[in-house]
């Protein structure tokens, strides 16, 4: 049997995973992902149009120079600081059997994305140390709970998810930072920041990994960028450290079109600013209309919702081509449903369909 961590996904049964009927996908609300509602940037669009068959049909540069030097200049780091992937998910499976010691404990909030614990826990055989996140405090993250008991359980690493998936609640950059400033500095953190844009600007950690020895910030560009089909990502780490992880990552890391999309994407990063402030303006509209199913809050582009029937709600908007996230293990199984914020009609539709 394999052993793998469940995502979610079943909107792409709906569609036909053998992609033969993509013309499917516009009677499919794909809630139960975390996908943009929006499109790429036009000029990204517009790049891929006009050299599609030379992105398809030649190899990419071998380490992704040139995407690695785009971020460099675009988030205001070291070049030696970036690790480039096929997405955030393939860098943590190259990466954290590196990081981490088998066998010795590791810290996660719980509820909290379970790649993490996918790794840690079933992978490398690491005990794994978990932080009840309650439901009085909407599941936010309590800084000085969270340093009293890092310094109690001396776990080899802390895994940190910001914003938190599923819960949508942002960690403070100024409580992140009052955090790593209070715990043994030979700890590892590492922090996934691939919801963060859409919280607001100013709140990365990315330059503060790019100094500090055992910080290692995670990003993916799927959903910020609205590029989750091309697979791209990557890593900010010390240059030292981001030396050593270097050596398991395999040749040409990112595909040739997925590093033109990407590179032109953080081009136009007005056109994303303007997307992220019309998703919040989305989410808590989204959020007022949906009172009476406890909606929680959310500084990105998902929220988690208490109806009294979660299963039985999801069954009926599956009936209805409207799929969302449901939990059936930890302590949301049964409780809780994770909604996707998508455009203001599927939203509509999502509405009344609840009604």
């Amino acid at each position: 049997m394999r052993v793998q961590a469940y995502h979610g996904g079943a909107s792409f049964e709906a569609i036909g995973v053998d992609l033969a009927h993509l013309e499917r996908a516009g009677e499919v609300i794909t809630a139960d992902v975390l996908d943009a509602w929006f499109d790429p940037a036009p000029q990204v669009l517009d790049t891929l149009r006009e050299h599609l068959a030379f992105l398809l049909k030649s190899s990419p540069p071998s380490h992704a120079e040139g995407f690695v030097q785009e971020l460099a200049l675009r988030r205001g780091v070291p070049a030696e600081s970036v690790l480039p992937g096929a997405g955030s998910s393939s860098l943590l499976f190259a990466c954290l059997p590196r990081l981490l010691e088998p066998g010795r404990a590791v810290a996660v909030l719980d509820p909290m994305y379970s790649e993490y614990e996918h790794i840690a826990g079933a992978l490398l055989g690491c005990p794994l140390l978990r932080l009840a996140l309650r439901e009085e405090d909407g599941f936010a993250v309590r800084t000085e709970e969270l340093i009293d008991w890092v310094r109690t359980q001396r776990p080899q690493a802390v895994l940190l998810v910001n914003p938190n998936n599923p819960t949508g609640r942002c960690w403070p950059r100024d409580q992140a930072l009052e955090f790593l400033a209070a715990i043994d500095p030979e700890t590892w953190v590492v922090v996934d920041e691939t919801y963060l844009e859409f919280a607001g600007e100013g709140l990365s950690l990315e330059a503060e990994a790019a100094r500090r020895q055992r910080l290692v910030v995670v990003k993916s560009m799927s959903k910020v960028y609205a590029l989750s089909g091309a697979r791209v990502g990557y890593m900010v780490a010390h240059p030292s450290v981001a030396e050593v992880l270097a050596r398991w990552l395999p040749p040409w890391p990112v595909g040739l079109l997925s590093q033109a999309a990407a590179m032109e994407a953080l081009r136009h990063p007005g056109y994303y600013r303007g997307r992220y402030e019309e998703t919040r303006m989305l989410r808590e509209e989204f959020r007022s209309a949906l009172q009476t199913l406890n909606p929680f809050p959310s500084c990105t582009n998902y929220f988690l919702i208490q109806p009294p029937d979660p299963a039985g709600l999801a069954s009926r908007l599956r009936d209805r081509k409207i799929f969302v996230r449901e939990f059936f293990q930890g302590v949301l199984a049964g409780r809780y449903l994770r909604i996707t914020v998508r455009s203001s009609e599927e939203n509509m539709r999502m509405i009344g369909a609840m009604r």
